[in-house]
């Protein structure tokens, strides 16, 4: 992956040509975006033809654009982690739950009888058959509601994709070594990354910290795996310290699984120690529709650009610092 070039996370799947390339604002295609030019430097199949075929298609089938699947499912409360942390596990159809499988997914959820602005995004803690476990805060008026008087019923949004920035590392490094850093809630997108390293083979070594959870609650499952694992009461007091040491043995690979400060702190601990090595980071945009429409997830990133988060990956290191 060029850590300088950023690419739509939905390209050539069932969602692409997606909604944006209806009004010119493609993150991808420079037709789709209004240019007179084409020059996305793209070997697969050519997201303008897809349009036109896909338009084709609409007239001539009275379909329409393909759109994310919708599911009301029951859930169980497994495990209250802390007062405001609760990991769930629901049951969704195998159509549902197998592209839920790929590295950075994550859904949308919220009540059945609530209004579409009360979903939010969370990520996918692990895929087992068509079981979802995903780890909620009760923190907002939107999860809070999730939770209260003794819900039991969810509507579940996605297939999404874009939960982890990096994701061609994860899938391509083998036989490497990697530093895992996770705090607080971030530990749950942490955990289906180590599964993925671990399966190429991979030698991994995790700091953790509760955070504001307040509890470590992967330890066990990294221990499985083969995970080294460090405990620290804090990545700020004691966890970068113990990064920077690691850095010095050459890993290949830094992973970040927490807040976008935690993201921040540690590039400054790679520069410091003169480590220039590829970093993958949890993607904690505020995202409201998933889809790009929105905007409430555009961030801009050096060189005076604007990406859509919740659809283009890119080097967290390219982003400017609030």
């Amino acid at each position: 992956m060029d850590r300088n070039i950023s690419q739509c996370i939905d390209i050539n799947s069932k969602y692409c040509p997606c909604l944006l390339a209806e009004t010119n604002q493609c993150t991808f295609c420079s037709h789709l975006k209004g240019e007179g030019t084409c020059n996305c430097n793209w070997a697969g199949v050519c997201i303008l033809y897809e349009k036109h075929w896909q338009y084709k298609k609409i007239q001539q089938c009275d379909e329409s654009i393909a759109t994310r699947m919708e599911e009301e499912v029951s859930f169980t409360v497994k495990e209250q982690i802390s007062d405001n942390t609760y990991r769930l596990e629901m049951q969704v159809s195998n159509t549902f739950a197998e592209p839920l499988m790929k590295i950075g997914s994550f859904v949308f959820l919220k009540r059945p009888n609530d209004p579409a602005f009360f979903y939010f995004p969370v990520n996918i803690m692990s895929v087992q058959g068509n079981k979802l476990d995903v780890v909620i805060e009760s923190i907002g008026p939107k999860s809070i509601r999730i939770i209260a008087e003794n819900n039991d019923k969810l509507v579940v949004r996605g297939p999404y994709w874009n939960g982890v920035l990096g994701q061609p590392w994860i899938d391509n490094l083998t036989y490497g070594k990697i530093i895992l850093v996770a705090g607080g809630i971030g530990q749950a997108p942490a955990l289906p990354l180590a599964v993925n390293l671990k399966k190429n083979n991979n030698q991994i070594t995790a700091v953790l910290a509760p955070g504001k959870v307040g509890k470590i609650f992967i330890k066990e499952q990294l221990t499985e795996l083969g995970v080294t694992v460090h405990i620290v009461p804090s990545l700020r007091k004691n966890g970068i310290s113990m990064l920077k040491e690691g850095l010095y043995q050459k890993p290949d690979l830094v992973v970040s699984a927490g807040p976008d400060n935690q993201h921040y702190a540690i590039i400054r601990t790679m520069q410091a120690a003169g480590v220039n090595i590829p970093m993958v980071a949890t993607n904690n945009a505020t995202m409201c529709c998933g889809e790009g429409i929105c905007g409430s997830c555009i961030k801009k990133v050096q060189g005076n650009t604007e990406i859509r988060l919740c659809k283009q990956q890119i080097d967290f290191s390219k982003f400017i610092e609030d």
